[in-house]
């Protein structure tokens, strides 16, 4: 299912499964799902949580966190987030910034589209 950008299935148990695009490190994916794990299936919790990212980002500008049950992620500066491992799930790792912005918005569609085929 690998390609150019990130991906979203839900499993057999209801959780939300993301795909990163080719190339990036299994690591990073993994920390990418463990933060975004505890929004379940639920397409109003990833746009809250992306509202209030850009409003930090809009008036802290860097050196903020925001976090979620399973990890927290922070803004290093305009280029990169730092996603935080609170549980030994993965290695803190390192991600772009516009690709982090990317896929929240690409798992975001996913869930909006998967609820209006639901309805």
């Amino acid at each position: 299912m690998s390609s150019d950008v990130w991906s979203f299935a839900v499993d057999q148990d209801g959780l939300v499964i993301a795909e990163g695009p080719d190339g990036v490190e299994e690591n990073v994916r993994l920390a990418f799902e463990t933060l975004v794990i505890p929004f379940g299936t639920r397409a109003a919790s990833v746009e809250d949580f992306l509202r209030e990212w850009r409003r930090m980002t809009r008036d802290l500008g860097f050196g903020y966190t925001l976090g979620t049950s399973a990890a927290a992620v922070k803004r290093i500066d305009a280029d990169h987030v730092e996603i935080g491992d609170l549980y030994g799930q993965f290695e803190t790792c390192l991600m772009g910034a516009g690709e982090f912005e990317n896929a929240l918005e690409r798992m975001l569609r996913f869930l909006e589209q998967r609820r209006s085929q639901a309805s």
